[in-house]
């Protein structure tokens, strides 16, 4: 029935062979049924390798000091580890609610990573919250699995070597660049509270090879997920770092391509429609958001701003209780790409103080567009709105996005945008991670020197 979790024990085990798994043929009757079929939601996942010498001394002392209840961190990652249930997680994460944003407290979040898998279905949080967790628990805390929130890595190399000096041809060698991103992205990702260093990579492919003279890397930031096909929906994206603008456009893009229906027709439906970003122009000031009111204002502070731009001017109102109320931008000026805002009491006031406010720039946002190309191949806008990107932030949201279908087989979208920062950090339940399972996340390009 909806709901069983079917268990598999090897005589021989296989460890982390079956991870992955999401093809399966029926190879008997059905009793009673004469036409069934399979299909599969959910690839398999959470099988583990046998633990190996260093793992069990890593985890030994962890689980003989928990004595089998949890009440640090360490003592919850460590029993989770030790599960009887034949669970296998790559990594684990636990924080408290006081530290959770915003904080929930009374509660203790717990962030799985499956072996040979990204998350676990429903079933499967609730047995481990109520044969795992909930026994070493203390009883006054409650236990919440949040799924992992991951960031992939699309990593594009440029390499030249010289082919005297190697004994490969350029598709091997290109084959053991990928191979060696791959281990590296083994090594040093795929887990909570990681760091993805571009310096670490580039020296990683310097030593694939002597043959190799020197490489570039640059990278992309992608957020995959499953957009409900049969309603609108809004989603967030957090790459949690900051983001480039585009140049032009396509800052922000999409892939695959989906399909929708054509509002003014909605028996007609449109394919190959993409996502991409529409900056807004940039160089002055916004607004002025107001961090600390301050306090015993006799007369409205003055509002002075400091910057990379020029002419940028601004007003401060005040409340009958001497604390800031607004902060009313008079001149936006131009020309800036960063600016401060100082405010001081105005002259004459000897009791106002502390009065603080922080500026948002003009270009801190962009709009995402949908579009596809006539018969003619002429780009037609679909949507000139259909989500916003706050480019300080790292935030992507898209609004009331309602695709009827993803033009792929697994119904994955993918949102791809660009760092200001080749140093990615992760945390809380946050994955940095190279995809193993998308050829297209490592792009090797191998040039031979020319004599």
């Amino acid at each position: 029935t909806d709901g069983n979790v079917v268990l598999v024990d090897y005589i021989i085990t296989r460890g982390s062979a079956a991870a992955g798994a999401n093809s399966f043929v029926i190879t008997d009757s059905v009793s009673g049924y004469a036409n069934t079929s399979i299909t599969s939601l959910v690839a398999a996942s959470t099988g583990g390798d046998r633990e190996s010498i260093d793992s069990i001394k890593f985890q030994a002392p962890k689980s003989y000091s928990a004595q089998g209840r949890a009440v640090s961190k360490n003592d919850y990652i460590a029993l989770i580890q030790q599960n009887q249930l034949g669970y296998s997680f790559d990594a684990v994460n636990v924080w408290g609610g006081e530290e959770n944003d915003p904080p929930v407290y009374g509660q203790v979040f717990v962030c799985l990573k499956p072996s040979g898998g990204y998350s676990l279905t429903d079933v499967q949080k609730q047995d481990i919250i109520s044969e795992i967790i909930n026994p070493i628990s203390v009883v006054t805390v409650t236990p919440t699995i949040v799924d992992p929130d991951y960031t992939y890595v699309k990593v594009n190399v440029n390499v030249v070597y010289n082919p005297s000096k190697t004994s490969y041809s350029s598709n091997q060698l290109k084959d053991l660049i990928t191979t060696g991103i791959q281990n590296f992205g083994d090594r040093t990702l795929n887990t909570f509270n990681a760091t993805f260093l571009t310096s670490e990579l580039i020296s990683t492919i310097q030593n694939v090879d002597r043959s190799i003279l020197t490489n570039e890397v640059t990278i992309q930031l992608q957020k995959k997920f499953f957009p409900d096909l049969t309603i609108p929906k809004s989603y967030t994206f957090n790459f949690n770092t900051a983001l480039k603008k585009g140049s032009v456009l396509s800052g922000v893009s999409s892939t695959p391509s989906i399909s929708q229906r054509n509002p003014s027709n909605t028996a007609e439906i449109i394919t190959g429609i993409y996502l991409e970003e529409v900056p807004t122009s940039t160089g002055g000031i916004e607004s002025i958001s107001i961090v600390n009111p301050g306090f015993n204002y006799a007369y409205a502070p003055t509002v002075t701003i400091y910057g990379d731009g020029t002419g940028a001017t601004a007003e401060a109102t005040i409340t009958t209780t001497g604390r800031l109320s607004k902060i009313t931008v008079t001149n936006k000026g131009q020309g800036y790409t960063s600016a401060i805002v100082k405010i001081t009491p105005a002259e004459g006031d000897t009791t106002g103080a502390l009065g603080a406010g922080t500026a948002t720039l003009i270009g801190r946002y962009g709009t995402l567009r949908t579009y596809y190309n006539d018969n003619q191949n002429v780009k037609v806008v679909f949507n000139n709105n259909v989500g916003t990107v706050d480019y300080n932030e790292g935030i992507v949201t898209l609004n009331s996005f309602g695709p009827i279908q993803v033009n792929n087989d697994l119904g994955q979208l993918t949102m791809t945008a660009n760092p200001t920062t080749t140093i990615i950090s992760s945390s809380y339940n946050r994955i940095v991670t190279v995809d193993p399972y998308d050829p297209s996340s490592i792009v090797v390009n191998v040039t031979p020197k020319s004599t």
